[in-house]
């Protein structure tokens, strides 16, 4: 009997350390998160031709965010997002639509942001505010590759060098934004926000400046200028403006895109993946 009651003393005080191990753990503050999310990106450029914002889910990103004062974060975060736009949608009988150029593209970001709280930080995690808008501005640097499809072929566009100019397919980036977090329980948050994405490059949809004056193939022709696979619409444009030596793009104006997300954020409990973490307890092996 003396035994069995020794034995459940150890069992209650044993269940007891490891319940306030447990509640130490979960209740700790925790600095670090991670989001993951999606959305839609939306291109402006030489071949927007409307303000509508695209609906489809065309990006996925996810990112680590730090607390670094109560109203100051910063975060890294990397985004893979499709863009595409094309003068079928210009109106009837303009230059654009006689020009007929499209173009789409899967493209990388990877940036780092600082963010500003409206609201204090209260000091623990877990018992923050229901909700907290934000606002965020950063820099980083995006990885485009324009494509198109002709007879039923995609081609690469910047490897061509349709314009006659070797350009980079790498930009830097500036996105601004705001956004607001969503308490869903304890460890985790839905985030909403939308970011207008500033470029450096007006490259994103291969089109910039003016027609060369040469072609090293018919294919780098045939993708270069398209006025050909439609009527003639525009006969000025047709004769004047669409030839060797002549308008394509308006290199004045950079390249921009827009993203609209929403994502999941996971707080992470403090030396998760450490020695003294929940994951690798010392002496949890028995």
């Amino acid at each position: 009997m003396k035994n069995i009651r020794l034995f459940i003393c150890f069992t209650l005080l044993s269940s007891s350390l490891m319940a306030q191990d447990f509640l130490s753990w979960q209740l700790n503050d925790r600095y670090f998160s991670l989001h993951i999310g999606t959305g839609s990106a939306t291109y402006f450029g030489d071949l927007k031709h409307d303000s509508h914002i695209r609906k489809a889910a065309s990006n996925l990103n996810f990112g680590l965010e730090t607390r670094l004062l109560s109203k100051v974060s910063a975060r890294a975060q990397v985004a893979y997002f499709g863009l595409k736009g094309t003068d079928a949608k210009a109106k009837d009988s303009t230059y654009a639509r006689q020009r007929n150029l499209s173009f789409n593209g899967n493209n990388w970001e990877i940036s780092l942001q600082g963010v500003y709280y409206i609201f204090n930080y209260s000091g623990d995690y877990y018992r923050r505010k229901g909700a907290e808008p934000y606002l965020f501005a950063g820099v980083g640097a995006s990885h485009f590759n324009p494509k198109t499809s002709i007879s039923e072929q995609t081609i690469a566009l910047a490897e061509l060098q349709t314009e006659g100019v070797d350009y980079s397919q790498w930009a830097l980036s500036f996105p601004v934004g705001m956004g607001v977090k969503l308490r869903l329980n304890t460890f985790m948050n839905l985030n909403a926000e939308v970011s207008y994405h500033f470029t450096t490059s007006d490259y994103l949809d291969d089109v910039s400046r003016r027609y060369p004056s040469a072609y090293p193939d018919l294919t780098t022709e045939l993708v270069s200028n398209r006025k050909d696979e439609i009527p003639v619409i525009n006969q000025d444009a047709y004769d004047n403006i669409l030839i060797e030596g002549g308008r394509r793009g308006n290199p004045k104006t950079k390249d921009s895109y827009l993203f609209i997300n929403f994502q999941l954020e996971f707080y992470l409990p403090p030396d998760l993946l450490s020695g003294n973490g929940p994951l690798f307890k010392k002496g949890s092996g028995g």
